[in-house]
């Protein structure tokens, strides 16, 4: 019987799934690649004509994130701090009157956001899981000496692998947007000329990259159930007490003593002589 109800809670460990994420929280850093988008700009200069070509190209740069949240289950919340680093090729401006280009470098460009994601999970959380979602926040972006902030909001898309009761990697794709941002510059085209350039632009990016998690909540381990109590012991037949049958006919243990006969009757009385 014991082994029995051994093997059937065995057969139950191994049939319920583990929940080791649902329920805790989590941390993690993410790493990898940034693909910014070509913007449109559009460029102030006070007292000159110049046209722009509207546009800023952005070379590869890099996306680091970090990130921490609580998992519900299927559904996560989480909060975000990522930094964006790039440079911009050359920004070329356009003389109208003189048909002559000119050009303003090669700008560095960084953004800092901080977001609020929320996040729907698929598939199994102790194997291979996916989840997607969005999130809103907001960015501070950096170009050459000036900085604007902008609401950002972006779009998320991954998948992640237990590799431990506590440890998930994965691969995560971003969609990431601002609001338009103003960075006000000072540049000098190489003649001597400094102009003060004023450009109005959105920054807009794809990210892939590699996610390190640790979950804080720990695979709950199923007890055995315990041992049936043993069977009782069987009941012992107790042999009768011996016994001994007094003189008066009473019964009693053999190691008791018989009550004693009662006394003789008196002798019967003698009439009086006259």
């Amino acid at each position: 019987m014991r082994r029995y109800l051994l093997a059937a809670a065995a057969l139950a460990a191994i049939a319920t799934p583990a929940a080791a994420r649902d329920g805790s929280p989590y941390v993690g850093i993410e790493a990898g690649l940034l693909f910014p988008k070509d913007g449109d700009i559009e460029v102030e200069q006070p007292g000159e004509d110049f046209d722009t070509n509207r546009s800023i190209d952005f070379n590869r740069g890099r996306d680091i994130d970090i990130i921490g949240g609580y998992d519900f289950g299927a559904f996560r919340i989480e909060g975000e701090l990522a930094f964006k680093r790039t440079r911009a090729d050359e920004v070329e401006f356009e003389d109208a009157e003189e048909g002559t280009i000119r050009e303003l470098g090669n700008p560095r460009v960084r953004v800092r956001s901080i977001m609020a994601n929320a996040l729907l999970d698929f598939g199994d959380p102790e194997g291979i899981g996916f989840y997607a979602g969005a999130g809103i926040g907001r960015a501070r972006g950096k170009a050459e000496g000036d900085r604007d902030s902008a609401f950002a909001f972006q779009g998320i898309a991954g998948v992640r692998a237990a590799v431990s009761p506590n440890i998930d990697l994965g691969l995560k794709y971003r969609f990431f947007r601002t609001g338009q941002l103003r960075f006000n510059q000072d540049f000098d085209f190489g003649d001597g000329q400094t102009f003060p350039v004023g450009i109005d632009t959105r920054f807009r990016s794809h990210s892939l990259l590699a996610s390190l998690i640790f979950n804080f909540g720990a695979a709950e381990v199923l007890a055995p159930p315990p041992p049936p109590p043993p069977p009782p012991p069987p009941a012992v037949i107790e042999a009768p007490p011996a016994t001994q049958t007094c003189p008066d006919g009473t019964v009693v243990l053999a190691t008791e003593v018989c009550p004693p006969p009662p006394p003789p009757p008196p002798p019967p009385a003698q009439g009086e002589r006259g």
